[in-house]
């Protein structure tokens, strides 16, 4: 996996070991950001929708259903047209192992990225347990820390039982690579393409676009695209620069085309984005 995406902010756990936040976003406002991290998340949609991307499979996640990202997977997420509210648990799976033989079995694959879950757990047995155990986390209830771990072994087994995936779940590359991806982030609104990125790090072209594709998931173009969009989202909010512009800023240079890339990725035009 690349180290270039991988999320460095550290998290903070509480004595359960296990991180919580609930999260109310706008239609069609950015919710996290294309990374990956080490850690297991669990991503439980309250009401609205969760469009989110794993490379290039993309998963409407419903009111109900819980999104399940596996140690090590690519993955950004954006309000569907309702907006979305989620619950987003977060747990490192190796602070959960022990010494029993169901540990080995089933939490050391994961954790070594030889195993992993289908995407999104429709199980009504797997939504009734992630809701009891955002209750268990959302406070009031007094509930002792060892409960919400007890409930987090009881949705591992569940999923492991319901939502097995196999293998194959992460995409690994050699170390060097990663220059490439820093290069791309630190220059995405310029103007890049395959030929001139592969060229500058020396690759052959059709070997680096396989190559890349095999890292993220997704295209070198794909990828710059969504670097743009996303920056193009956060000065749509942040400021009142004309749509124009701020599509030249943002490497490219056809408004037209811009909306476009805009409407398909987030379910809005530019302009109807800012209007929420």
């Amino acid at each position: 996996m690349l180290d270039a995406y991988k999320e460095l902010t550290p998290v903070v756990y509480g004595e359960n070991a296990i991180k919580y936040l609930e999260n109310r976003k706008k239609p069609g406002e950015i919710c996290f950001s294309m990374h990956w991290h080490e850690r297991m998340e669990l991503l439980y949609v309250e009401a609205g929708e969760l469009e989110l991307y794993f490379g290039q499979e993309h998963y409407s996640v419903d009111q109900g259903q819980t999104a399940v990202v596996s140690p090590g997977m690519m993955h950004c997420g954006v309000a569907g047209e309702r907006g979305v509210v989620y619950h987003a648990i977060m747990f490192d799976v190796e602070k959960f192992q022990n010494g029993t033989m169901a540990s080995q079995k089933y939490l050391a694959p994961v954790c070594k990225y030889r195993t992993g879950f289908q995407k999104v757990a429709q199980h009504t047995e797997i939504k009734e347990t992630v809701e009891k155990l955002v209750k268990a986390l959302s406070g009031g209830r007094g509930d002792n820390p060892l409960v919400a771990i007890g409930i987090i072994y009881e949705v591992i087994g569940l999923l492991c039982q319901h939502c097995g995936a196999g293998s194959g779940m992460v995409h690994r590359v050699d170390k060097g690579f990663g220059r490439v991806i820093e290069y791309i982030n630190a220059n995405y609104t310029e103007k890049i393409s395959a030929r001139s990125i592969s060229e500058k790090f020396g690759y052959n072209e059709t070997y680096f676009c396989r190559r890349f594709k095999a890292a993220t998931g997704i295209t070198v173009m794909k990828y710059i695209q969504i670097l743009r969009l996303e920056q193009a989202q956060r000065l749509l909010k942040a400021t009142e620069e004309e749509v124009g512009n701020i599509s030249w800023k943002c490497g490219f240079s056809d408004v037209g085309y811009f909306s476009n890339c805009f409407k398909k990725h987030f379910g809005y035009t530019p302009s109807e984005f800012r209007s929420f």
